[in-house]
């Protein structure tokens, strides 16, 4: 047997045709075969509005969303870190063998009215790190011996 297969596309159908009876007909050789068929409703729907603009709306911010989050975790990578650290009470630098996590380093002879520097270096960041978040800073003319 031999078959052969054509799609009939029907660009457009009005409500008019769905009463009317259509007739195939295929010529084969000497041989010829007539169908009739009539147009059926398919259930075809079209998404209602409020799906399609959730959906949309959806596509839309989980990206904007996605790459918000990317970039609070780039630029807060550290406190993120410490957060982390501090809410999980794990800390992998915890018996490393080292006796300071960090040495602080800052320009001591530097002439400012304000000494925000010096400031920072021995007041802010050992309260931060030390205090709240259990490092150990070597700072160096509060850690370091004279000659040491």
């Amino acid at each position: 047997k031999f078959y052969v297969t054509r799609l009939l596309r029907i660009r457009k159908v009005t409500d008019e045709d769905m009463h009317h009876n259509f007739t195939c007909m295929l010529q084969a050789d000497e041989r010829t075969q007539i169908k009739i068929i009539k147009l059926k409703k398919g259930n075809t729907q079209d998404l209602p509005v409020r799906i399609f603009t959730t959906g949309m709306v959806l596509a839309v911010l989980f990206p904007c969303i996605a790459v918000a989050a990317v970039f609070v975790c780039v630029m807060f990578r550290v406190d993120l870190v410490l957060f982390y650290r501090n809410v999980c009470r794990r800390d992998d630098t915890a018996g490393d063998g080292k006796e300071y996590d960090a040495f602080v380093s800052y320009l001591k002879d530097c002439v400012s009215p304000t000494e925000e520097e010096r400031e920072f270096a021995l007041k802010i960041l050992p309260m931060v790190l030390e205090e709240n978040f259990g490092y150990k800073l070597c700072i160096f003319e509060r850690d370091v011996s004279p000659g040491g």
